[in-house]
């Protein structure tokens, strides 16, 4: 049955392609593809993407999948730093940062978000291993850079405090190191911002 052939496919990705099933599955129709979703056998989280129901249980699947559906592009702002545990709110979507135009995917799993940014910005990731597969996260400090950077409502210590930082977490990173890659973006004002941030966690 090529239900079972998708299912064997489907435990090795994070998200199937239409591409990996034409390249392992050929002969498989569009149409058997929709009739396997309509009947919640296979789950279409964006158009041309699927993954089996109930299997995408951990964040960090999600994660993975944020990275397959829209390439090049990291984990970060809010996504991010609630993985840190630098903010304690719990988040509902995928936020990631891209080299390509700004995105919203709304799937029956969670809402996945890109934010573009320059090509000569796309730094200060890393890749790690999730509960099944791996995904690639912006540092902490690239992720508190990314915020100050995209969210141009924050600008005043107030906005900052309002955030509500763990300080205890916030105050183990490196100053310098969020200082630097504010500073590569060459952007005076969020350099500016970075500080305020700063002094508002010192005193937190």
């Amino acid at each position: 049955m090529r239900l079972n052939e998708f299912a064997e496919l489907a435990k090795k990705l994070p998200v199937v392609s239409l591409a990996d099933i034409r390249s392992t599955m050929p002969g498989l129709r569009q149409e058997t593809l929709s009739r396997w979703n309509r009947s919640g056998k296979i789950i279409m989280v964006a158009p041309g993407y699927y993954v089996l129901p109930d299997e995408t249980t951990d964040e960090t699947d999600l994660f993975s999948i944020a990275g397959r559906l829209y390439t090049p592009s990291f984990v970060s702002l809010e996504s991010a730093l609630s993985f840190y545990r630098l903010i304690p709110d719990t988040v509902l979507s995928v936020t990631s940062v891209c080299t390509r135009k700004t995105r919203r995917i709304n799937s029956p799993l969670c809402t996945f978000i890109y934010r573009s940014i320059q090509p000569q910005f796309f730094f200060g990731y890393e890749a790690k291993i999730g509960r099944n597969y791996s995904f690639l996260m912006a540092s902490p400090e690239r992720a508190v850079v990314d915020l100050l950077y995209l969210r141009r409502d924050i600008s005043s210590a107030e906005d900052m405090r309002e955030l509500r930082f763990d300080s205890e977490i916030f105050n183990e990173l490196d100053p310098m190191k969020i200082l630097d890659m504010a500073e590569r973006f060459n952007k005076p004002w969020l350099t500016g911002k970075v500080q305020v941030l700063i002094e508002v966690m010192k005193n937190a």
